[in-house]
């Protein structure tokens, strides 16, 4: 009795399961059991999500300290920068290679690891390249990273060298329509440099206060 309503059951579903299907041409619907969407990108990895001075990629922001003297924001500064350029992704490269404290001025010269995926069997990253230059008066602190570039299979026979202008600029990411990433490399350099320079500053903004 048991398996006879079980069969009743599975055979009414299919009958509607085919009914919806030929109610708007003939034809069932199919489809796929692990059906995949494309992703919404997320509207910092667009259009104007790299910004540029001068048709150079750079990142810059100014941070206003109220009450604090330019001595005292440039050794929050400098604490700062010299923990980046010997963070833990950072290569032998990276150094400070201004310390000017009458200025009140600092230049760091970075190279790092951007990596794109690293898992059990694969490491994906690149080196990337980039100059912060960072100016302190009494209650404000200007900073500016340019002269980014990137390093892709070191020592490889397939090794790429490229400018952030070349590689994730507006007008190299996107498509004619500017709806979607080009093919190939862009989307993963642009996305991870975007994720790192936000971080780099915001973490430099909380070091503040």
């Amino acid at each position: 009795m048991k398996k006879f309503i079980a069969f009743i059951f599975i055979f009414a579903t299919t009958l509607s399961v085919s009914a919806q299907g030929t109610a708007d041409g003939g034809k069932p619907k199919r489809h796929a059991l692990f059906e995949r969407k494309d992703k919404e990108i997320p509207a910092k990895y667009m259009q104007g999500g790299v910004p540029e001075v001068n048709g150079k990629v750079t990142w810059e922001k100014t941070y206003n300290i109220e009450g604090l003297p330019a001595d005292k924001v440039y050794e929050m500064a400098l604490s700062y920068f010299s923990s980046l350029v010997t963070g833990e992704n950072q290569t032998d490269k990276s150094t400070l290679a201004v310390v000017d404290r009458v200025g009140h001025k600092i230049i760091a010269r970075a190279q790092e690891w951007l990596v794109f995926s690293n898992t059990i069997i694969s490491l994906d990253r690149a080196k990337m390249n980039y100059a912060v230059s960072v100016e302190c008066s009494d209650g404000v602190c200007k900073v500016l990273i340019t002269n980014i570039s990137y390093i892709y299979e070191e020592g490889r026979p397939s090794e790429a060298r490229y400018t952030a202008e070349e590689m994730i600029s507006d007008k190299v990411a996107f498509n004619k329509k500017g709806t979607g990433f080009t093919k190939g490399g862009t989307k993963k350099f642009r996305i991870c440099t975007i994720d790192r320079m936000e971080q780099i500053l915001t973490q430099f903004e909380r070091s503040l206060k």
